[in-house]
């Protein structure tokens, strides 16, 4: 969606990029290793940024370093369009990731529902984790952190639940998105309920 908008893929991932990084100072060679571009097209770019307002750059100990310009009055609409755009972007690809045969549940959690969690994505089932790579890979260019996932297969998960483990119970008392859940159903409900009266001592 936002590369329609923006009509370049390189700009479009420096815009999400400093979007998210709101505060934060890298210099050229620091952002195409993190985004995955091209160092002319970057540096394109991020001029290109710099002349319309969105950026501004520092030099500091002989390298330039860019990062947004809070200044900018266009920047609060452009964080709105950002944002939204990657909310939906995420929704259409859970759309995606629930239709992978054998995937029993899926939560996202973490840094995608901006609370603490021992992990961002749980995905429980009997799964090819390859066919879930590109998916993986495309939420994680939302994210300013290294994306964190979980492969759990249903004995372990069930196994988990049944005896309060750590590692489960903060992500059902955490905030979460429920993306499938097929294993629920199949439960005794007071399973799920203790998760709203325990609580753990470290």
């Amino acid at each position: 969606m936002l590369e329609q908008i923006f009509s370049s893929k390189a700009r479009t991932k420096i815009l999400k990029f400093f979007c998210i990084h709101g505060q934060e100072k890298y210099f050229v060679r620091e952002l195409t290793r993190k985004l995955g571009l091209q160092l002319n097209s970057a540096r394109r770019e991020l001029a290109n940024l710099e002349k319309f307002g969105f950026v501004k750059s520092e030099n500091h100990g002989g390298k330039k370093y860019y990062l947004c310009n809070q200044k900018f009055d266009l920047l609060p609409e452009i964080k709105n369009l950002v944002f939204k755009a990657l909310a939906l972007e995420e929704m259409k690809i859970a759309h995606h990731m629930s239709r992978i045969p054998g995937l029993n549940l899926l939560i996202f959690t973490g840094v995608l529902t901006k609370t603490q969690a021992p992990t961002d994505v749980l995905i429980v089932g009997k799964v090819s984790k390859s066919q879930f790579d590109r998916y993986l890979k495309k939420i994680a260019e939302g994210i300013p952190d290294e994306l964190r996932y979980t492969f759990m297969s249903r004995s372990d998960y069930l196994y988990r639940l049944e005896i309060t483990d750590k590692f489960i119970y903060d992500i059902w008392a955490g905030n979460k998105v429920v993306v499938v859940d097929n294993i629920s159903k199949d439960l005794r409900q007071n399973t799920y309920d203790d998760f709203n009266i325990k609580h753990y001592k470290e």
